[in-house]
């Protein structure tokens, strides 16, 4: 049951580098993209979470002005920050994991 577990890690962590390869799904942040020898580190993920998430929190602050919806008060800076935070722990818990499960086992590869 292990061995299984392991396999369909293995598996996932090939489809999700698959997408992560691609330059299209860096875009317009693909300088920040890693050589797929190097880890992804925090500040990385921070760095790419700020980007996308403050983007997608302005949109949501923008369509919530427009539609003109009534609820709680809300600072400008709160949908924003939220998305930040979602954005980065769902990078580091998925993406960034993957890629580094790869990268240590290619940085090997290179030393030995």
């Amino acid at each position: 049951m292990v061995k299984r577990a392991k396999e369909i890690v293995t598996e996932f962590e090939q489809v999700v580098n698959l997408f992560s390869d691609m330059d299209r799904e860096w875009w317009p942040f693909l300088f920040l993209r890693p050589a797929p020898h190097e880890r992804m580190s925090s500040a990385r993920v921070a760095l790419l979470a700020t980007l996308y998430g403050g983007f997608v929190g302005m949109l949501a602050n923008a369509l919530l002005a427009l539609t003109g919806t009534s609820g709680p008060r809300l600072g400008v800076l709160v949908f924003p920050l939220w998305t930040i935070a979602a954005f980065f722990v769902v990078y580091r818990t998925t993406f960034a994991y993957f890629w580094n499960r790869r990268a240590e086992r290619l940085a090997a590869g290179m030393r030995g």
